[in-house]
């Protein structure tokens, strides 16, 4: 009786966390699709690295796939004591939690060269491409909407960033409406630079201060689901193991079983 009581608490245990997996996966493929079609205006400024955006958005959706599907034969073998889903689960998940090691590893090691490429390439899209608060091309329309959602100026020293630009050249100004503090403000006309007028931090710190905040979550969330998929590998092996055990004390249960059967039919008298 306790050796079942046990089995079933390995069994629902590896179903509630094949669970909290599937919705992780689901949560992935939205990231993902969220990524593709509503950062456009990050893509617009990562130039001719928006390729790598978007590839990463491939690999959100096609991970959060994966894992929602395993996370569905490890429920199916725990739940129907299928012991060929539970290996399959177990090698998927194997295979996952190694390429997160080696994708940690990574980029660990060419973080630096990956804020240095996208440094560069945002003050150079903002330097040759940006033309002002009134333009609807991709690149000036993603700078207005990052400017006026971060009430930043510019791309690191301000209204410094300006000069020589391409939007400094064409209108005549030091700095777009967007860097202004207080939109109706009067005095802020794109040529006067007083302290309080504009927006004193650049656009790029800003969202290097955001990333910082959200790696932090993202850290932490990474860190329980490796404790989650750490532990799945550890009751599918548990409960594959145990399966195997109860289906061989079945087995010596029929082969005692049949002897005696076979000794009663003997011990009958003829029928007449």
């Amino acid at each position: 009786m306790a050796g079942h009581r046990v089995y079933l608490c390995l069994k629902y245990s590896l179903v509630f966390i094949c669970t909290v997996i599937f919705l992780s996966g689901i949560l992935l493929i939205g990231i993902g699709a969220w990524m593709r079609y509503g950062a456009a205006a990050l893509a617009e400024l990562m130039g001719h690295y928006s390729t790598q955006l978007v590839n990463l958005t491939y690999i959100c959706i096609a991970t959060g796939s994966i894992l929602s599907l395993t996370s569905l034969s490890g429920c199916a073998g725990a739940y129907k004591n299928n012991r060929c889903f539970l290996t399959l689960f177990f090698i998927v998940m194997t295979m996952w939690i190694v390429a997160q090691v080696v994708g940690i590893a990574v980029i660990m090691v060419y973080h630096n060269s990956v804020g240095i490429m996208l440094y560069e390439t945002f003050e150079d899209s903002l330097k040759r491409f940006y033309m002002g608060v009134s333009a609807a091309d991709p690149i000036s329309t993603a700078w207005n909407v990052l400017m006026t959602k971060f009430k930043c100026c510019g791309f690191k020293n301000t209204t410094s960033d300006f000069v020589g630009s391409t939007f400094s050249d064409t209108t005549g100004l030091a700095y777009p409406k967007n860097c202004c503090a207080n939109l109706t403000n009067p005095s802020c006309d794109g040529t006067t630079i007083v302290p309080n007028l504009i927006h004193p931090e650049g656009c790029f710190d800003k969202v290097i201060g955001v990333i910082k905040r959200e790696s932090m979550v993202l850290g932490a969330a990474l860190g329980c689901m490796g404790v989650v998929e750490f532990g799945s590998l550890i009751l599918s092996i548990t409960l594959f193991m145990k399966l195997g055990s109860m289906r061989y004390e079945l087995q010596l249960a029929r082969q005692r079983v049949r002897p005696q059967t076979v000794e009663n039919k003997e011990s009958l008298p003829p029928v007449q």
